[in-house]
């Protein structure tokens, strides 16, 4: 096999977003950030590459010109971050192969960036080898779950609220605190707010105690809870559930959404407990590994 590199270009991305949602949906190849869908993706990269476009930031491994590994980066500047789509590898047992792939690629991260992040299925056994490799640790582990109306046990609750604007600062306050790192701050959510994206909140005696923050994407039949969080006073009062189930109906009340993801800590046991509960299931258990650039 005479193995080839090749930077993406905007003629090949279609053809590297088809490669990339077949190997997505094989637990042993997945990647967190990813989506399954090659319409998805593409749409994904024009929507949120905006710091470095798609076609600068992939590469292609070829044997001849089929695509046999693929290997990209999506760039935050202001954070100065880079999160890696893969690598990658139709031979998952190719770790010669995917450490010469994440291996160039890194040599393309912009100067901007302080840290990198891979973010595979535990069961990916080769980008974990690679990223150990190439110097990566682990930061944390994450579980993604998700539900259908099928499996949605919590049919019905008491209506939850859109966060009135007077709320907004209190909003700002909580979600900050209770997420210091996370990849959106509340000013950027409240800006982003939209007749597919909302923020719920539960208010008592004038004071926010928890809020919701969802994503609606009918056009890929699909929905996200993206955060929430209860005031650290208010907890173990169900206001969680109500926040969550009050959610969900919200999200499937766009007819054609069929299915609803979260994501959460794995060491989190009382909330994926709470999930399962309400009838979410384990999709996919993940690990966080990040270098410095």
């Amino acid at each position: 096999m005479t193995l080839t590199l090749r930077q993406s270009s905007i003629e090949e991305l279609n053809r590297i977003a088809e490669f990339i949602a077949r190997m997505n949906c094989i637990p042993e190849n997945h990647i967190g950030y990813c989506g399954k869908n090659a319409e998805e993706i593409m749409s994904t990269w024009k929507k949120d590459f905006t710091d470095v476009p798609a076609e600068n930031a992939f590469i292609s491994a070829l044997d001849e010109d089929n695509i046999i590994g693929v290997c990209g980066f999506d760039a935050d500047y202001e954070r100065k971050t880079v999160d890696i789509w893969g690598p990658f590898i139709k031979n998952n047992d190719a770790l010669e192969t995917s450490s010469i792939l994440l291996e160039a690629l890194l040599k393309k991260i912009p100067d901007q960036i302080d840290s990198v992040t891979l973010f595979p299925d535990i069961r990916n056994r080769l980008v974990i080898e690679t990223g150990k490799y190439l110097g990566f640790k682990p930061v944390s582990k994450q579980t993604i779950l998700t539900c259908t109306n099928q499996t949605l046990k919590a049919k019905k609750t008491q209506s939850v609220s859109k966060l009135p604007a007077s709320h907004n600062e209190a909003f700002i306050n909580l979600h900050n605190s209770t997420f210091p790192s996370s990849y959106l701050s509340g000013e950027e959510i409240l800006q982003g707010l939209n007749d597919e994206a909302a923020v719920f909140g539960v208010i008592e005696e004038g004071n926010l105690i928890g809020y919701l923050y969802a994503e609606a994407n009918p056009t890929y039949s699909e929905g996200s809870i993206e955060f929430f969080g209860v005031d650290a006073n208010a907890r173990g009062k169900g206001i969680g559930t109500t926040l969550l189930t009050g959610g969900l109906q919200w999200l499937f009340s766009f007819p054609s959404i069929k299915e609803i993801s979260l994501c959460v800590r794995s060491d989190n046991e009382h909330a994926i407990h709470m999930y399962k509960k309400i009838g979410f299931q384990v999709e996919h258990n993940l690990i966080l590994l990040q270098k410095d650039k």
